[in-house]
């Protein structure tokens, strides 16, 4: 029994009040991390586990039966990179439960390079997880480079499984920063080169640069959404997009809508600015759908350690499409995820 009910319960049975009690829901408030980029956070077996950047040569994780407690739960680490190709400035480190030769595994996936730090030795990589605890041991998979050209950066990956089958997304340069699709054949395994997904071509999604990146798979009553960062990372004009999937094959930018307008945006009235790199996650009971994202706090917030961690629930429209809202400002208190 939690420490607050029980405390209504006694205050009841000692001031005689009526029998029928009401009790404030539990709330939250963000940050969950103060210094938690590129977020990913999962609820899993009875506990919320969150992961972010580090921009050092280690993989972190929390863990915390509630929501509230990511924002005091000690970074614990999982993973020291050592990999010559991979051994430092670690970014957007993402875990999935994956089918695995041996049954299911976590399978984390994030972007390491070089050391000293040099944007274009950026690669993604993947652990793979010895059990079924989000948190490891994990031992090196795989880098994941692409088969045909090697020759870039690589950076933000994520999983899609549509039709039994399993892609990697993620962004790339070009010359621009569009977000690409490549297909696998296991978890760490291409069987294909990248193919474009999104190029960034409206105004809202070329603040400062032409940014396309941090793709986001969202599926919802048949239907498929990627959800992306739009513009460069230090504008607080970041925001989020999104594409809608139609049919057809997923490696032809043709099977996919882009929304014209961005889906998430800067709140000025709250303090939010620079809103992006989501991921997606229920709450306990199943009922309720999340979204976890990365904001400044000024409007002159830059791509650093100092973006923090937050979360709340959105809805969903009438045509089936997700309903994101607007950003909530920091310290605001907000009901928890049903089913704590």
């Amino acid at each position: 029994m939690r420490h607050w009910l029980a405390t209504a319960i006694v205050t009841t049975l000692l001031l005689g009040s009526p029998a029928s009690v009401a009790v404030a829901a539990d709330t939250f408030a963000n940050p969950l991390d103060r210094h938690g980029p590129d977020p990913w956070l999962q609820y899993y077996d009875g506990n919320y586990y969150l992961a972010a950047t580090t921009w050092n040569n280690t993989i972190t994780m929390r863990k915390s039966a509630t929501l509230g407690g990511l924002a005091t739960a000690p970074d614990t680490v999982v993973f020291t990179l050592t990999r010559p190709n991979g051994a430092g400035t670690m970014w957007a480190p993402e875990f999935h439960l994956l089918d695995g030769p041996d049954g299911k595994r976590w399978y984390l996936y994030y972007t390491a390079g070089e050391e000293p730090f040099r944007l274009q030795s950026q690669r993604i990589h993947v652990l793979e997880s010895a059990g079924l605890d989000p948190m490891g041991p994990y031992t090196f998979k795989a880098d994941m480079l692409d088969p045909v050209d090697d020759t870039t950066w690589e950076l933000d990956p994520t999983i899609l499984e549509l039709d039994g089958k399993l892609y990697l997304l993620g962004t790339f340069y070009d010359g621009t920063q569009p977000a690409f699709i490549r297909p696998l054949s296991n978890p760490w395994t291409a069987s294909g080169t990248r193919h474009i997904l999104a190029e960034p071509t409206y105004s809202w999604e070329t603040k400062g640069g032409r940014v396309n990146e941090g793709p986001e798979v969202l599926q919802h009553g048949g239907k498929t959404f990627v959800v992306f960062s739009a513009s460069h990372c230090r504008t607080p004009d970041y925001a989020l997009g999104m594409l809608t999937y139609n049919g057809g094959d997923p490696l032809d930018k043709s099977s996919w809508t882009k929304s014209p307008e961005p889906v998430f945006t800067r709140n000025d009235a709250a303090g939010v600015f620079a809103p992006g790199h989501n991921g997606f996650f229920k709450s306990p009971d199943g009922t309720e759908d999340w979204i976890v994202y990365h904001a400044n706090d000024s409007v002159g917030g830059d791509c650093d350690m100092n973006r923090s961690t937050r979360a709340q629930k959105f809805t969903w429209n009438a045509d089936g499409t997700p309903n994101f809202g607007t950003p909530i400002g920091l310290g605001v208190q907000v009901a928890a995820p049903s089913g704590e």
